[in-house]
């Protein structure tokens, strides 16, 4: 393929003269046929590797993306450019999905991007040899890997879907979060044998990586945002934290919102493009925010709540900067965080027996009997679970991620508010009904809502986003609302609103137990805590930040200073000598010795002595024991 076809096309559809360094050696990977693994920092430029490629390329190139928001995001900002591109996902109707892939099939779009869940549907497999896929891009590849930060299953089947229906093409991966046993990870599921790997490593120059240890962690973060140049944001763990925290900051007269997935599809995509265009400065948002969002003038990244893993804290902190220009991500703590991340933890990775409970409940509310398949996904109420069991719903949707995780189920979350309806009249009748009226506005609405509901609506309760009731409607929330009730007083429908209830297939005929061992569960839970610690340790460490980093994702001599974190340039240093101390961790002849041991030994608190010791591990200078608890020399 021509090399110099593509660097005309990122003059002609982006304006750039020239490649990043590094992306022109993707991109002549990729041309060159050959199977490629891309690992380039947040804000990188991964995506050009793929985009480019695409508009040489003869046919489709198909975009795997875990996030509606990502693909939304990069089709708008593709088609602008003069790039066709589109997407499917479950926010479509089924025959827009359908007219999409016919599109794809005629040689209307460059880009095709989609979920890896898509390519399991029976739609899709039966599309696929006739849309003339050349390419097949694996965006935030490290979700392959179990031990990657947002671990999907189906990611692990993609390229035996891919191939079961089309044979052979060109694969690529991309991530900006592997560590080396990521790495390992995706290049063995992917089945890559002689991958081309094209690394920029970790470094982000222009970050002041900041950890401020305060008790008053509101007071800081409002003297923090008041100071901010230019646009921020705030990541919470918590819905309830958002909303909290974005009224505190209007509080002060700085324009500030929270973004969730409480709130409807109109209300997210308003607030992101508010952002990206500067005229609101300031967003609360959990972690679903600015995933493959192309905003490069992020001033500041906050957390007011700490990470359950560096992997995820990276990502998200890494959005700002994007323009090289010199930015502050930066994680706000106090002593109790740590304590509470922990416990956090814990709760959201139940035991065996409350997993296979769960299962229990889950096949009965399912109605499946033992032995029978389950025929399609369906919704289950967290409410009648809830109440069925005394489990509260958080308890239950952390058992359903575990069995989603272990192969068991596929599940899926509904982010959007959606109306339900069910007609209690045939379609003649109502329309009848509907023409002996002489109120105008209330034959419209009985009208515009049959063509929305009808057939579905009519033999059970069919449910559509309200934000797409609204639209179709043109109606406020309110007047949904008010509209539905005069027609259920009325008795011609039954209606109902649902938020957040997940939707589950179970893939196996249903068995007495779920069919998953104590092992894999507990193997589960072990590797997000040994993540979480890892965590922990960044913000406790007395080392530079930037370096821990960076060893953390497996690059090797990296510098002692970056010169510009917290830790760098800070005037006092602790009353001890750390390299001192790591000479006489390493020059101890006793072996093995336990945490308390050494920290006696060394004269540290037990914390220090713990945040050398997995530096140590890290350079694969000491090992830990774990039935005896206890470190030892290599």
């Amino acid at each position: 393929m021509d090399y110099n076809q593509a660097k005309q096309n990122l003059k002609k559809y982006w304006g750039f003269d020239d490649f990043r360094p590094g992306q022109d050696e993707v991109v002549q990977s990729v041309l060159d046929g050959n199977e490629t693994l891309v690992l380039f920092p947040t804000g990188g430029g991964k995506s050009l590797c793929y985009q480019v490629p695409a508009t040489v390329l003869p046919g489709l190139t198909l975009v795997i993306s875990p996030l509606v928001a990502l693909m939304q995001d990069q089709v708008d900002q593709l088609n602008k450019r003069g790039i066709r591109s589109a997407f499917i996902n479950s926010t479509l109707p089924q025959f827009e999905v359908e007219q999409r892939l016919i599109n794809a099939r005629n040689g209307m779009y460059t880009l095709l991007y989609c979920a890896p869940e898509r390519l399991e549907t029976n739609l899709f497999q039966q599309e696929a040899p006739n849309l003339n896929i050349q390419l097949v891009a694996v965006d935030e590849a490290h979700c392959i890997s179990e031990w990657g930060h947002d671990f999907r299953p189906p990611y692990r089947r993609i390229r035996e879907n891919i191939e079961a229906c089309i044979g052979k093409t060109r694969f690529m991966a991309l991530t900006a979060t592997a560590t080396p046993r990521v790495k390992e990870d995706i290049i063995s599921v992917m089945g890559f044998r002689n991958p081309v790997v094209i690394s920029k490593g970790f470094e982000r120059k222009n970050l002041k990586w900041w950890v401020k240890a305060t008790e008053q962690k509101s007071t800081t973060l409002l003297n923090m945002v008041q100071k901010a140049p230019g646009s921020g944001l705030v990541y919470a763990s918590t819905r309830r934290g958002c909303n909290e925290l974005a009224a505190l900051v209007r509080s002060k007269g700085i324009a500030c919102e929270a973004y969730h997935a409480g709130l409807t599809s109109l209300d997210r995509k308003r607030i992101q493009e508010q952002w990206i265009d500067n005229t609101l400065p300031l967003v609360v948002a959990t972690n679903a925010f600015g995933m493959g969002i192309d905003k490069p003038d992020c001033r500041y990244v906050i957390h007011y709540d700490i990470a359950y893993s560096l992997e995820a804290y990276y990502q998200e902190a890494g959005r700002a900067g994007r323009d090289g220009e010199l930015s502050f991500p930066t994680l706000l703590v106090k002593k109790s965080d740590l304590v509470h991340a922990r416990k956090r933890l814990n709760d959201s990775y139940p035991d065996y027996d409350l997993v296979q409970r769960v299962y229990t409940l889950l096949c009965d509310t399912l109605h499946l009997a033992l032995g029978s398949v389950h025929e399609g996904p369906q919704t289950v109420s967290l409410q009648h679970v809830s109440k069925r069991s005394g489990l509260r719903n958080t308890l239950i949707m952390n058992c359903l991620r575990v069995l989603n995780r272990l192969g068991v189920i596929v599940l899926s979350q509904n982010t959007e508010p959606q109306f339900g309806i069910r007609f209690n009249r045939n379609k003649d009748v109502l329309l009848d009904i509907m023409l002996e009226w002489k109120n105008e506005a209330k034959q419209r609405f009985l009208e515009n809502l049959m063509r929305l509901y009808i057939p579905e609506s009519l033999n059970d309760t069919h449910f559509i986003d309200q934000s797409t009731v609204m639209t179709k409607l043109e109606l406020t929330y309110n007047g949904v609302v008010k509209g539905l009730d005069v027609l259920s007083n009325e008795g011609l429908l039954k209606w109902e609103s649902r938020t957040d209830d997940p939707v589950v297939q179970v893939l196996e005929a249903r068995s007495s137990r779920a069919p998953i061992t104590r092992k894999e569960v507990e193997q589960f839970r072990d590797i997000q805590k040994e993540k979480l610690e890892m965590m922990i340790g960044y913000a406790l460490t007395s080392g530079c930040r930037s370096a821990y980093i960076r060893r953390y994702f497996g690059e090797e001599e990296v510098p002692e200073s970056c010169g510009f974190c917290d830790r760098c340039l800070a005037v006092k240093r602790n009353t001890y000598n750390e390299e001192d101390i790591k000479r006489t961790l390493l020059e101890l002849k006793k072996s093995p010795l336990t945490l308390t041991q050494i920290a006696r030994v060394c004269k540290i608190p037990e914390e220090s002595a713990m945040q050398m010791l997995r530096w140590l591990a890290t350079e694969r200078k000491v090992r830990y024991t774990k039935e005896t608890a206890q470190f030892s020399l290599r």
